[in-house]
């Protein structure tokens, strides 16, 4: 049987050096038409240079530019979905998208060719059927592995979030109870809220942001829930737009609400104390009783095999 290996690790090797060479060739022509545009003097520290975008570096900058979601072709639909997603897992800025796809596109070009070049060192007398295997896993590996990231830190911002919540519903109803406005409110927490979630206060910054732009308090919190990505936060959404625009009593439903948000929390807790005994059954059948039943049956065996010799 003829071996490929000739032929595919040379071509590997000139596709890797290829996107090199064009990255970063890309990369300093940038640099060199920015130096051209600047002007001969220092501009100030507190004004970004001509290379940067809000304060980026031109690397930065290109990938914000060039792994764009409309230049690769992603449809609407598509991109505000992955937009959606990035707020719920903490990614914030503008250029998110960007590096998200530029990630994506780097772990699925990088790790198939790296684990290629792993198994010609370290398995060359493999057969090449085995090894195009292995490189197909790795390349299903790494289109499954930056969804699958994306999930988990939204599983855990979505925990950390659900803890807080009724944290954040106390400190409203004392600043409401004391005489301020909802906005006023929501602004005077923010602080408190992001000493113990980062994430969490920068969506009240946000949120605090569109209602001084102009959009309404109820827009303002229907976005808030959409990029929280919680049960609780709809929930928190519709009461207080009820409230709005039934002229009720703010301060009694926050209230209640917090009340109702702290019950939750307890009953979450208690869920998960009584799903330990269930998730110890595993560790305890592997590591533990195996042990015990050695400890248990070995003098007997050694004895049995005395007696019987």
């Amino acid at each position: 049987m003829i071996s490929l290996a000739p032929i595919i690790i040379p071509a590997l090797t000139f596709v890797a050096i290829a996107a090199v060479v064009f990255v970063a060739g890309h990369y300093f022509a940038a640099q060199a038409q920015m130096q051209r545009r600047l002007p001969a003097i220092t501009q100030p520290s507190d004004v970004p240079a001509e290379g940067t975008e809000a304060g980026l570096p031109i690397l930065h900058a290109f990938i914000a530019r060039r792994f764009d979601g409309e230049r690769l072709g992603l449809s609407g639909a598509t991109r505000d979905k992955l937009r959606r997603d990035l707020l719920r897992a903490g990614y914030f800025r503008s250029y998110a998208v960007s590096y998200y796809i530029f990630a994506r596109l780097a772990v699925v070009l990088v790790l198939p060719v790296a684990v290629y070049a792993a198994a010609e060192l370290l398995l060359p007398l493999t057969s090449a059927a085995l090894k195009m295997l292995l490189v197909a896993l790795a390349a299903l590996i790494a289109v499954a592995v930056p969804d699958a990231y994306l999930a988990r830190r939204r599983r855990q911002l979505a925990l950390r979030y659900r803890q807080i919540f009724p944290d954040l519903l106390d400190l409203l109803v004392i600043c409401v109870g004391a005489g301020l406005s909802l906005e006023a409110a929501f602004e005077r927490v923010r602080s408190e809220i992001f000493m113990q979630s980062r994430e969490l206060g920068i969506n009240l910054r946000m949120m605090g942001a569109e209602m001084r732009a102009g959009r309404s308090t109820i827009e303002s919190l229907e976005s808030f829930a959409d990029r929280l990505g919680l049960d609780e936060a709809a929930s928190f959404n519709t009461m207080l737009r009820q409230s709005l625009e039934l002229g009720s009593d703010i301060g009694q439903a926050l209230r209640i609400f917090s009340d109702d948000m702290r019950d939750r929390r307890l009953l979450r807790a208690e869920e998960a104390a009584n799903k330990l005994s269930v998730k110890m059954v595993l560790p305890l059948s592997l590591f533990i009783f195996p042990v015990v039943l050695l400890v248990v049956m070995l003098p007997v065996v050694v004895k049995l095999l005395t007696v019987l010799r």
